[in-house]
């Protein structure tokens, strides 16, 4: 199964990929005689979020519900696991669109996970908990192309936002769509064909994050 992530542009509001090297460690021990010693590689335990950061439970409302897990059968998700996810604190995002979208925590970061028809793979987005705290995060899926699919190509946009957020503005072109935001989540369908290079949050009067 293939895996491929999706990321906005660079820019000042932009989201933040979390992509992080790890390279195993090997070691080597002396051999008797003055024999050349046997280099053997020791594994280590990949890195993993073993509980929820006090930011991350107080502002986000879907991480305060009892986990649901990630399926299994997903394989490696390199991205994910790269931002040391926690695959049992995975919580499924409730949207009535088509697929199926998960929110993963991680060490300092969050990742939308989701599996989408006419999308090959799991689509996996992530960022730091800062960044979505401050801007949001979403996923963007398209339909394939194909005699099934009449008229302009649709555009789904399944985001999250912390709590205090009441609407999501999705820049895209230059232009602006306003999206409510209910129980930590919003979704967006148009016509664009283009992936958006920002997003911003309104917020309740008074409420504002703690980064």
């Amino acid at each position: 199964m293939t895996k491929r992530t999706v990321s906005w542009r660079n820019c000042a509001s932009s989201l933040l990929i979390l992509l992080a090297a790890a390279a195993p460690a090997s070691c080597g021990s002396a051999a008797p005689g003055g024999a050349e010693p046997r280099a053997r590689t020791v594994e280590h335990a990949p890195r993993m979020l073993e509980r929820l950061s006090h930011t991350q439970r107080r502002e986000f409302a879907l991480l305060r519900t009892r986990p649901e897990g990630l399926p299994k059968g997903l394989g490696h998700l390199p991205n994910a696991e790269d931002a040391a996810i926690n695959r049992a604190m995975a919580q499924r995002i409730p949207v009535m669109v088509p697929g199926s979208y998960w929110l993963a925590p991680g060490i300092g970061s969050l990742c939308i996970l989701s599996e989408v028809p006419g999308t090959p793979g799991i689509v996996t987005v992530c960022a730091s908990t800062r960044e979505v705290l401050q801007h949001g995060l979403g996923t963007i899926s398209f339909p394939s192309a194909g005699p099934t699919h009449a008229g302009p190509p649709t555009r789904l946009l399944v985001g999250i936002a912390p709590d205090g957020a009441r609407a999501a503005l999705v820049h895209t072109d230059g232009s602006v769509a306003a999206v409510p935001v209910v129980g930590g989540v919003f979704v967006l369908r148009d016509s664009r064909q283009g992936a958006s290079e920002s997003i911003e949050l309104r917020r309740t009067r008074g409420r504002r994050p703690h980064v």
